[in-house]
């Protein structure tokens, strides 16, 4: 259902644009025909424009799949490291099961609490499964939740239930966590300059305003129709951009966050909870 949504979402902003354009060249088209001295540009001038354009559209579109593709790295870091975590705490960890079991449901709320602060959904403590009973409120719920697990790390260590060689280690994969936390804040942000994005659009504008001035010289009215394909896809790839540069909502596009954590959680049950 919400990729029906998010595609018939993406066609309500393009499709518009695209028929304004196909009636403003039946306009051009009526205008060539019937008016003497109409304007008429050259088809090199649109050839080299678009070059240009194709250009600016291509860093356009890659700056912003590398946004999203990066963010599904850093959450297919999260599934590791968490994995991982979770089978060297059960392996090498001398502390009581039901000691492991709470850093395992850490590990899990730590990746519910990273996917609802991205999404700047505001999370309470209490809303996760290992701090029912807690009545802290801290701001930044994933950094709270990774400063707990450490907690336990380190009272472990004062029990001697953990070595320095293994703290060693696992400290490796508890530091990771907030270094993924960061690096998808980064992300969030710092999002494409605005001014650029604006320049592309007006780049886009001026283009098509001018496409069917180039076209209508050798399509006549058949121009209407080829300059609604080039809008089309033109807006359509500036649309798309626009979608996934911001990788962590909730729309089709973007990347399926609760997905990985229902898989984390999978993962370290089968581990530790198990």
């Amino acid at each position: 259902m919400s990729v029906k949504l998010d595609v018939k979402n993406n066609l309500l902003r393009t499709i518009p644009w695209t028929i304004a354009l196909g009636v403003y060249g039946l306009l051009v088209a009526w205008i060539d025909a019937y008016e003497d001295g109409a304007i008429r540009l050259s088809a090199s001038f649109h050839t080299l424009l678009g070059l240009i354009l194709g250009l600016l559209l291509v860093f356009r579109t890659n700056t912003a799949y590398d946004r999203w593709w990066e963010g599904r790295k850093l959450w297919g870091q999260l599934v590791n490291e968490s994995r991982n975590f979770a089978i060297k705490v059960e392996t090498c960890v001398r502390a009581e099961p039901r000691d492991k079991v709470e850093i395992g449901k850490r590990l899990i709320d730590f990746a519910v609490a990273l996917k609802e602060h991205l999404r700047r959904k505001p999370i309470r403590l209490q809303e996760l499964s290992s701090f029912e009973n807690r009545t802290d409120t801290p701001q930044h719920v994933p950094a709270y939740v990774a400063q707990q697990i450490y907690d336990r790390l380190e009272r472990w260590r004062q029990a001697e239930q953990l070595g320095g060689f293994e703290l060693l280690f696992l400290d490796r994969h508890a530091s990771a966590l907030m270094d993924i936390c960061g690096a998808c804040e980064r992300i969030l942000k710092t999002p494409i300059a605005a001014g650029y994005r604006r320049f592309i659009r007006q780049a886009i504008a001026v283009y098509l305003v001018t496409l069917p001035w180039g076209l209508v010289d050798f399509f006549g009215y058949w121009a209407a129709p080829v300059s609604m394909v080039v809008a089309y896809m033109m807006i359509g790839i500036e649309v798309l951009a626009e979608d996934i540069e911001e990788p962590f909502g909730t729309d089709a596009d973007d990347l399926p966050l609760d997905d990985i954590c229902v898989t984390i959680e999978r993962s370290v049950r089968e581990i530790v909870l198990d």
